[in-house]
């Protein structure tokens, strides 16, 4: 891609890359002998182990109307306006064998919870990686980073999944690669317990998104995930597949899947194009963020992800472009349908509803390292059971970073 998507894409592919150039032989003397060809690494002195250490600290200023719903996140009243700090912070090592690359990568994270010390770090990356192989917590490979659109940490636009797995990939050779992985069957996409209000004929309905996201039994099979990828001459495309092995808590189990395909190219030196198209079948962990627990809780969107037959298709995609060498900006939108009309699970609550927004992002390049973005999305979502749940909401996120 051209010089802005560098601003744009952000550093998701590089967390995963298994690539890169390693050290020959260990420095003799006591100081370090930077030889590392790998960008950004150093030699650790003694050693043949090349070493980096990256991270991040920002703020993002969050605001909406007063129509939506409270933010996920907003743990205190229905607050219009709020702020969220986030700091982040990784270790990769990395050394040549004869079986291939050595690696070890770990990135932890930290984001505020309103008090005087703020929260503990959390994992959200830690694999080991030999040569092909990958050991560990990191992206799934059912993802497709190049054609996520840009967007805030707490921005919906988004497809986001980190799990423990087991993969190995497989260069073809011209840009085409092949992935296959056994993730973790008990992965949920992370949420909290929904209230859905006006839901008949009890009133008010609550759903456990934990608990619910295409089984709630003992699942006892890894879910079989693999990819093909082309990536050559500015253009990058996937096709990525899933099959999970459901086994509902009254005993009945059922196969779930998704399929998804990804595209990402240049249109101009100055424009690009991503587009992205998901479909899920009693596998809704799988689905895009903005199907999920991302969005603001009391539209409807996330807890909604319960029982059997439960079927998400979602598009989104948008154009990229540099306006200078310190400006880029991004329009996307997104639309989804989503239904359990066949279900047959006890006590499951009927869903039937489209979903469709619309992003646009501004960021500039302040200094080496430190960027602003400005966000705005809107959500709309069309209930169409008895539950009465139409809503539609508009969100500013501004964000300050200073990157390393």
């Amino acid at each position: 891609m051209n010089k802005f998507k560098t601003l744009l894409l952000g550093t998701a592919a590089a967390t995963i890359a298994a690539t890169g150039a390693m050290a020959a032989d260990a420095p003799m003397g006591r100081e370090p002998v930077y030889r590392c060809e790998a960008t950004g690494f150093i030699e650790l002195p003694g050693t043949d182990v090349c070493f980096k250490v990256g991270g991040w600290a920002r703020l993002i200023v969050w605001a909406k109307d007063d129509g939506a719903g409270d933010l996920t996140l907003d743990t205190v009243g229905g607050d219009d306006f709020g702020m969220e700090t986030e700091a982040r912070i990784n270790f990769d090592a990395r050394r040549s064998t004869d079986h291939g690359t050595v690696r070890a990568f770990i990135e932890l994270n930290a984001t505020n919870d309103d008090g005087n010390s703020g929260s503990t770090f959390g994992l959200r990356h830690g694999f080991a990686q030999l040569g092909n192989w990958v050991f560990g917590k990191t992206w799934s490979t059912y993802l497709h980073g190049a054609s996520d659109p840009n967007g805030t940490w707490l921005s919906p636009i988004a497809h986001t999944i980190r799990i423990d797995q087991i993969r190995y990939t497989h260069s073809v050779g011209n840009g085409l690669t092949l992935s296959v992985a056994i993730e973790d069957q008990a992965y949920e996409d992370q949420g909290t317990t929904r209230v859905l209000t006006g839901a008949p004929p009890t009133g008010a309905v609550t759903v456990n998104a934990n608990t619910g996201n295409g089984g709630s039994g003992e699942n006892n099979v890894p879910t079989i995930v693999a990819n093909i990828n082309y990536a050559n001459g500015g253009w990058d495309a996937q096709l990525s597949g899933a099959v999970k092995f459901n086994e509902y808590s009254d005993g009945s189990s059922e196969v779930g899947y998704g399929v998804m395909l990804g595209l990402a190219g240049e249109l101009t030196q100055d424009l690009n194009l991503v587009l992205k198209v998901n479909y899920t079948h009693a596998n809704p962990s799988y689905a895009f963020d903005w199907m999920g627990d991302a969005a603001p809780a009391s539209t409807g969107i996330g807890g909604m992800t319960t029982g059997d037959d439960h079927n998400q298709f979602g598009i989104m995609g948008g154009i990229a472009g540099s306006l200078s060498d310190r400006v880029s900006f991004q329009l996307a939108g997104l639309w989804g349908d989503e239904d359990n009309n066949g279900s047959t699970q006890a006590g499951v609550y009927n869903i039937d509803q489209q979903l469709w927004g619309a992003n646009a992002l501004i960021q500039y390049q302040a200094a080496s390292g430190f960027d602003f973005i400005g966000e705005i999305v809107y959500l709309d979502i069309d209930d169409k059971t008895s539950a009465n749940a139409d809503s539609d909401a508009f969100y500013f996120f501004g964000q300050a970073r200073a990157r390393f």
